[in-house]
């Protein structure tokens, strides 16, 4: 067997290859939202009041089996958190800060040092409103390994007020950004597409929420969302809406308990959509390229049984079988070996044909190993 080492000019190491694939199923960019389920939706199922199987912080939202993502809802002001229930509770009042905790969490996560509240382009990107309420998707990360696909992201909502869809403006502001802006839309055919405005294909832009696809959460901004598709409408039993007058008193006990029943109303809005939720993934693979450059003079022979006599046809064993390739050989390269310096076998690389090699050419295979 001949070996030919490479050289340093041979091995180009230290690149960063981006492989995508739709995060749902065995690969799928979309998923029909009404499959979402959770056990934490109605049952409390978690061995005590702090337990996070219990749902009181996150639900988490499964299909077919699979976790996919969790949602939550947090507020600036701790509007909607509870008392810790516990025999004498009307005597310690404990205040357990559930919503300020969770809006803290992602603040602390996923903004700059010094910034107060989530701010969402409203009308313009030039022109963020804040908002102290917010409601969280958060998807698993071995789920979307490296990154969300700017692009390539619908999420959908339903409500008193209808159905809407929303996708990010990446293809809008055509810059690559650490968090973009949510904005009516759909992908169709993979293609992310703005709604139309005024028959115009255009951003519109209603404070609603914002994407981070290297940490693959969709913040939401609450208060404009209720207001837009109607998620926690008035209900007989007198929960008030998100969208009314909320204290600025982190103590206030005015919406005590009633978060509870936002992030399940959340959790309905997600599930009664009709519409597919689209979620594309990438993983950045680490991989090292091979140049194999077989020259003119090189790999022209071969010890193949169709190329040389095995002694059985009366010929000498290793002569060459027809002795018009003595002097003009034609052989085809079909598999590429990597050998360390122990000449051990470590990889092996097919062509995807077979390839003519002779005197008159020369051939320049590249190999790529991903780590």
């Amino acid at each position: 067997m001949i070996f030919t080492p490479f050289t340093q000019d041979d091995v180009v190491a230290g690149r960063i290859n981006q492989v995508s694939s739709g995060m749902f199923g065995t690969g799928s960019l979309t998923v029909a939202q009404s499959t979402f389920t959770s056990a934490q939706s109605n049952v409390l199922t978690g061995s005590g009041p702090f337990d996070v199987k219990n749902g009181q912080y996150y639900i988490d939202m499964y299909s077919g089996g699979d976790q996919y993502f969790s949602i939550a809802y947090g507020d600036f002001y701790n509007s909607g958190s509870s008392y810790f229930d516990y025999s004498g509770q009307s005597i310690a009042k404990v205040f357990t800060n559930e919503t300020k905790v969770i809006y803290t969490q992602y603040k602390n996560t996923l903004l700059q040092p010094g910034d107060t509240y989530f701010s969402f382009a409203s009308g313009s990107v030039d022109s963020p409103t804040d908002s102290s309420a917010i409601f969280a998707i958060n998807y698993v990360a071995d789920k979307f390994q490296d990154q969300i696909d700017p692009g390539q992201i619908q999420v959908n909502f339903s409500g008193s007020r209808g159905q809407y869809s929303y996708i990010d403006d990446s293809q809008v502001v055509n810059t690559q950004q650490n968090v973009y802006n949510l904005i009516s839309g759909s992908i169709i055919n993979g293609v992310p597409t703005p709604f139309t405005k005024g028959s115009t294909v255009s951003a519109v832009y209603e404070g609603i929420g914002l994407f981070y696809p290297t940490t693959g959460i969709v913040v939401l901004n609450a208060i404009k969302l209720d207001a837009k598709v109607g998620i926690t409408p008035t209900s007989p039993s007198g929960s008030p809406q998100i969208t009314a007058t909320r204290p600025s008193n982190a103590t206030s006990t005015q919406f005590k308990n009633y978060w509870r029943d936002w992030i399940r109303k959340f959790y309905n809005s997600v599930r009664k959509s009709t519409r597919n939720m689209a979620v594309r993934k990438s993983e950045f693979v680490p991989s090292t390229n091979y140049f194999i450059r077989v020259k003119n003079k090189e790999f022209n022979y071969s010890n193949n049984p169709t190329f040389v006599s095995d002694g059985s046809d009366g010929q000498t064993k290793g002569t060459i079988i027809y002795p018009q390739l003595i002097s003009n050989p034609r052989t085809y390269i079909t598999t590429i070996g990597l050998y360390d310096t122990n000449n051990e076998l470590l990889a092996v690389g097919k062509l995807s044909k077979p390839t003519q090699k002779s005197f008159d050419n020369e051939l320049l295979i590249k190999c790529r190993i991903d780590f």
